[in-house]
């Protein structure tokens, strides 16, 4: 259990930092980021590339849905649960929990791109202009993660070895079309949690309202 304790916490956390990142590239930019001094300008975009490279621990959370599939193999589980009330219990709970796992990074992802994206429509950038790369580099670092076992900072410490890795999709087109459709996913994802976080806030808004008349 404790193990599991750190392993969550530590993912969470990580989704967290570009969160953090975020809300500081948007401080820098400040209301308007083409009139800010060349300084502030240089600290956006050193700050912004930081937050790029830590994003993908956000939507990675979406793939840990791995380990519960393996965990009702390895117990058999979904056989198990019509018979044993033991079972069912912790069928519901694994699923509750992956449900809530998940559901952070889908949240951290989101929370981690509003800002930026405000940054870049306050600078006159279309959806599609960042958009479009953003979201296939983000699906690209997570094969990178999950598959080859890459970390953020590696990107730093191994470019060679990232860029080989990422040169070598030209030669695997069933690979590229899943890294492409997660792409697509990553981008629908975003644009369903943008929505709901906006019609949060204006719920939000509307019950402290009422709780000061």
């Amino acid at each position: 259990m404790k193990g599991l304790i750190l392993w969550v916490g530590w993912n969470v956390f990580l989704s967290l930092i570009p969160v953090a990142l975020a809300y500081a590239v948007a401080g820098l930019a400040g209301p308007s980021f083409n009139s800010v001094n060349p300084l502030r300008k240089t600290m956006v975009i050193v700050v912004g590339l930081t937050w790029l490279a830590f994003l993908p621990n956000a939507c990675y959370l979406l793939t840990e849905w791995r380990h519960f599939l393996d965990q009702l193999g390895y117990s058999s589980l979904t056989f198990r649960w019509h018979q044993d009330s033991g079972a069912a219990l912790e069928l519901m709970v694994n699923t509750l929990f992956y449900l809530c796992y998940s559901g952070t990074g889908i949240l951290t992802f989101a929370l981690a791109i509003r800002p930026v994206a405000r940054v870049f429509r306050d600078a006159g950038a279309k959806l599609w202009v960042w958009g479009i790369p953003l979201f296939m580099l983000n699906s690209l670092a997570v094969y990178l993660g999950l598959v080859l076992r890459f970390n953020s900072w590696e990107m730093l410490t191994k470019p060679g070895t990232i860029w080989t890795a990422t040169a070598s999709l030209g030669s695997r087109p069933v690979l590229t079309s899943f890294i492409l459709a997660f792409a697509v996913f990553l981008w629908v994802v975003y644009w369903i949690m943008d929505i709901w976080v906006d019609g949060f806030a204006v719920r939000w808004r509307s019950i402290m309202e009422r709780e000061k008349a």
